[in-house]
């Protein structure tokens, strides 16, 4: 197992507010922390069949007003809409690659005119009532970052689109010759003038994020191969914002609780960042023998199915091996931009048996971060200022849309 941590590297057009802000030393004194706890009161949901009937969903986001409820759900290709008391409003379920239809939806965005959808080969944007507006593609095949494809995250003004490069699992595990991956650029990409032009906007800290496993001196030859993230992982996050078209970078590898937030425009301009610490959170022993646990048997698994089978004591030391496990753990494991303009920040930390949540307002600089505590088995997925929305499953396994209230906690409850 390791645990090295490695500092974050931002590109050209940004270091200079990120060192500044990163050499001052300790993190910004944090205000009295309001908590918040939830209670159930919506649900979307049926075990029996019908539009509710939800299958594996994705992405969950709510219109501002708090009256739509958008579910994606991408191996169906279908994207409803409902009232909070369950309602259906709209029913679109189009696989395909014609006008409307989707190619593997990768998220639903509520907006002003009605909602849009990313696929993984363009942005479609409707009306309220699913009536089709217009289709943006992705970047011509051709348009391309030292001959990797990209992939769009934003659609930017104008049809630009901030993007990173898809880097093959072979490549970032340095497998082909290379090193292996540390680092990953963000891309402003655009067409101007009929050419396409390609500029850095900042350097993403991409260490620590794959667990990649294969036979020693395997080469290309068909064999076994275990490649997918560190559970642990500690490498940069990113929300990507449709409304603005900006992109908020969160830096996590300190290693002392530390969160370093960065909100930057495509044109590389860094306009709100803030540094601040939570509660650090111990590296667990359950934590790391369950993680072992479940890589193990899928590295036997794969090797079996190669017709190359390792034992599982085999397996175990080559996932000790190739396992990041740092102590403290990551600040936050994920971090989700909300309907109400907020950041959301999962952390490692849990009081009574619920999952911490740390909520900041972007470009806030002073006030006091909320924390919210949710279900252990609630995926939260977006929030308005009453309710916070997400998905959640029962015992059977059957999916829920579930909006909780949020309600202030007092010191007595």
């Amino acid at each position: 197992m390791t645990s090295s941590r490695y500092p974050s590297r931002i590109a050209r057009g940004i270091a200079v507010a990120f060192w500044v802000v990163s050499c001052a030393g300790d993190s910004d004194p944090t205000p009295e922390t309001a908590t918040w706890v939830t209670v159930p009161e919506f649900e979307i949901g049926d075990a029996f069949g019908g539009p509710a009937a939800f299958a594996q969903v994705s992405d969950v986001r709510v219109s501002p007003d708090g009256e739509r409820v958008f579910v994606l759900e991408p191996y169906l290709a279908r994207v409803s809409v409902w009232t909070p008391e369950g309602d259906i409003l709209l029913d679109i379920e189009k696989p395909g690659e014609g006008p409307g239809e989707f190619r593997t939806p990768l998220r639903v965005e509520p907006n002003p005119d009605g909602f849009s959808v990313q696929d993984t080969r363009r942005f479609t944007f409707f009306t309220h009532d699913g009536r089709l507006l217009r289709t943006v593609p992705n970047p011509p095949p051709a348009i391309s970052f030292r001959g990797f494809r990209l992939q769009p995250r934003l659609l930017t003004e104008s049809d630009g689109y901030v993007a990173v490069p898809a880097i093959p699992g072979t490549v970032a595990a340095g497998w082909t010759g290379d090193d292996p991956l540390d680092e990953l650029p963000l891309l402003h990409v655009r067409a101007e003038d009929d050419r396409w032009t390609m500029d850095t906007i900042a350097v993403l800290d991409v260490r620590n994020r794959s667990l990649a496993i294969r036979p020693a001196g395997s080469e290309w030859e068909f064999t076994w191969e275990l490649h997918t993230g560190q559970p642990l992982a500690d490498d940069d996050l990113t929300y990507f914002d449709p409304e603005t078209g900006n992109v908020v970078i969160a830096h996590r590898n300190f290693g002392d609780g530390s969160i370093q937030l960065l909100e930057i425009t495509p044109p590389g301009d860094t306009i709100w960042h803030r540094r601040f610490a939570v509660q650090p959170v111990s590296l667990r022993p359950e934590l790391l023998e369950g993680a072992i646990d479940v890589f193990t048997g899928q590295l036997v698994n794969q090797s079996t199915m190669a017709g190359q089978p390792v034992s599982r004591g085999e397996g175990r030391a080559l996932v000790e091996a190739a396992l990041y496990a740092p102590d403290p753990l990551p600040s936050v494991r994920y971090v989700r931009g909300m309907s109400t303009g907020d950041l959301w920040m999962q952390t490692f930390e849990e009081v009574d048996s619920l999952v911490v949540w740390y909520t900041i307002g972007r470009g806030d600089t002073e006030s006091a971060l909320q924390r919210v505590l949710l279900p252990t088995g609630f995926r939260a997925r977006d929030a308005t200022p009453t309710h916070v929305w997400g998905v959640r499953r029962d015992s059977l396994g059957v999916a829920y849309v579930t909006g909780r209230k949020l309600v202030r906690r007092t010191e007595s409850g």
